[in-house]
């Protein structure tokens, strides 16, 4: 086997030399022998299955590598890339980037026959992984061990593959974007770019550089695909590639490994959320006009209570959109933060990030009016979606599609709210590991950030950056000194003020726009969550981005992650219910 690994290893140092002469425990559920009870023999199974296929097509180990590389850019790795189109839908499997894949029979394969011995127990998703692990060790590569414990995506749409998945034509800055967003590092970027050692490619992803690289006919060294070669344009990964070149690929194995693991983790779906893609069919979904035939005016009711009422209180649409993105991140948008404790439970309203959420009679009020014409039909957690959009769109902002058929949750747990919503003081690091708990990436982590640039904050909520930031009576250095004297002087005037209330977008705190951001790159940004945003390269670009494009851009891209965001680990189907009252379960 070692020389196999050093054949495959000589083969992609040829390619770098051609060019140039750590993992962190699980939070997602996912964990080493997942289905050691359930389905004792899957893996053997599965790893059977792949090597009877692989050994008669050895050419098959590429695609289906990059068929999971593609499954997890897009939605993370929950095998969505496996889901045909529909009439009503055009699947990844469509997209551009994804019409050459091949494999798909030996995923089937290996599917029909762990259904065989345990049926409706082992995901399309972690199968996918494992074959992918299991084709490239049949070809004498490296191993890696593959946490299994994913559950299958119900949705899959090309227009999605064809916004995440990187171009071949893509530069150093794209490519590094492009890993950050999903969790990665500029090593995992180089190492996984490793990959390329197998495989072939279509003349048309890169006969531009042979005849056409700038419109003037030139053309450039030996990296067939452009995106290898920009692997020597940033001193970091080309230091890599030398590396390697010059060691003969001595940790390539035990790198690559690492980063394969690192990658069949992103945005994976654990626990309840997702469904078996066998079972998809008989399970309801979110969709348009849910509600057409069941409660036809349910969508009007709530869009005629907030327009008759937010020009009275505009305030209430920031702290709707709140309490929406609250309830999305505890549990999936499952309306669980509408519930009141109980004698024997402390619900998610008593969480300290909760505590100053306000707007709960608002949803109170448009739920009685729902149930007056359509008793027991309109959910809570659909009803606190449609609000929160047409709250924003009352004051000017933007416009997203909420597609409803969501279900409410019956279990609401104090605890759970303090460990998964973000709180103001949340550095870098927490917030992009709490945006990737459900699925979002770094892009959307800052177009979700942007909701700060309507709406007010209690002193309570930032006064230690102003008054004792280390323990020792000091001020947050990140934050502007002058900004910092005027909330000082006119606004938070002691650390124990926990009543005044502050713009969290001064002067423009009733406009939806991108002034917010401008506070940002000026460190004015009142909370250190905001702030934290500029300290990472690829979320501090996003933002000069924004400000480079105009508001209409803006609105586009934040529609997009409120759209992802709110579909965020529903109740469909028969899971959950439909409350009576959106602040007790029905008894």
């Amino acid at each position: 086997m070692a020389s196999h690994n050093k054949v495959l290893f000589l083969a992609f140092l040829q390619l770098l030399i051609a060019l140039s002469v750590a993992y962190r425990s699980d939070q997602c559920g996912l964990k080493l022998g997942f289905y050691k009870r359930t389905c004792p023999s899957a893996e053997i199974v599965i790893a059977e299955t792949t090597h009877r296929f692989i050994s008669l097509t050895s050419t098959l180990a590429a695609p289906i590598l990059r068929m999971h590389f593609h499954d997890c850019w897009v939605r993370g790795c929950d095998g969505s890339v496996l889901l045909d189109s529909t009439k009503k839908n055009t699947a990844e499997k469509a997209a551009a980037p994804n019409l050459r894949l091949k494999g798909y029979q030996v995923i089937d394969a290996a599917k029909s026959a762990v259904e065989k011995i345990c049926p409706g127990v082992v995901s399309c998703a972690d199968i996918l992984a494992l074959v992918a692990r299991d084709a490239v060790e049949t070809i004498h590569g490296p191993y890696w061990d593959v946490p299994t414990g994913r559950r299958d995506g119900r949705v899959s749409l090309a227009s999605e593959a064809l916004a995440n998945l990187l171009p071949p034509f893509a530069n150093i800055t794209r490519l590094k974007l492009g890993f950050a967003s999903k969790g990665l590092s500029v090593k995992d970027l180089v190492v996984l770019s490793g990959g390329h050692t197998i495989g072939t490619a279509l003349c048309s992803s890169f006969t531009n550089r042979l005849y056409n690289f700038t419109g003037k006919g030139d053309a450039r060294r030996r990296g067939l695909l452009q995106s290898d070669a920009a692997l020597l344009d940033d001193p970091e990964t080309k230091a890599y590639v030398e590396l390697q070149a010059t060691t003969h690929g001595s940790t390539f194995a035990q790198d690559f490994a690492e980063s394969m693991v690192n990658m069949g983790k992103i945005g994976v779906l654990t626990g309840k959320a997702g469904i078996s893609i066998l079972l998809q069919a008989s399970e309801a979904q979110l969709k348009k006009g849910f509600y057409s035939n069941s409660c036809p005016k349910a969508e009007k009711i709530v869009k005629d209570y907030v327009k008759q009422h937010i020009h009275n209180a505009p305030s209430v649409a920031a702290a709707v959109l709140r309490m929406h993105f609250h309830d999305c991140f505890v549990r999936g948008c499952d309306a669980s933060v509408l519930l009141n404790s109980t004698s024997n439970n402390t619900a998610e309203k008593e969480a300290p990030p909760n505590q100053t959420v306000r707007g709960f009679g608002f949803i109170d009020a448009i739920k009685s009016l729902v149930e007056a014409k359509c008793p027991g039909v309109v959910s809570c957690a659909d009803i606190l979606a449609l609000a929160a959009r047409d709250a924003i769109v009352e004051t000017g902002g933007p416009f997203w599609r909420v597609p409803t058929g969501r279900r409410d949750g019956t279990v609401s747990i104090r605890s759970e709210a303090a460990n998964n919503i973000p709180a103001p003081t949340s550095n870098f690091s927490t917030l992009q590991t709490l945006f990737g708990n459900q699925g979002l990436d770094l892009k959307e982590l800052v177009l979700l950030a942007g909701a700060h640039t309507i709406g007010v904050s209690h002193c309570s909520s930032f006064s230690t950056r102003l008054y004792n930031f280390t323990g020792v009576g000091d001020q947050d250095p990140a934050l502007d000194s002058e900004y910092a004297a005027n909330l000082k002087a006119k606004k938070c005037k002691s650390l124990s003020d926990n009543k005044t209330i502050v713009e969290m977008d001064p002067g423009s705190r009733k406009t939806f726009d991108l002034s917010y951001y401008t506070l940002l790159l000026k460190r004015r940004g009142l909370f250190q969550s905001d702030s934290a945003l500029t300290t990472n390269s690829v979320t501090k670009s996003y933002i000069k981005q924004l400000l480079q494009g105009s508001l209409s851009n803006y609105f586009s891209e934040f529609a997009k992650a409120m759209e992802k965001m709110g579909r965020t680990k529903v109740k469909t189907g028969s899971d959950g219910e439909i409350r009576k009252q959106c602040a007790v379960v029905n008894s």
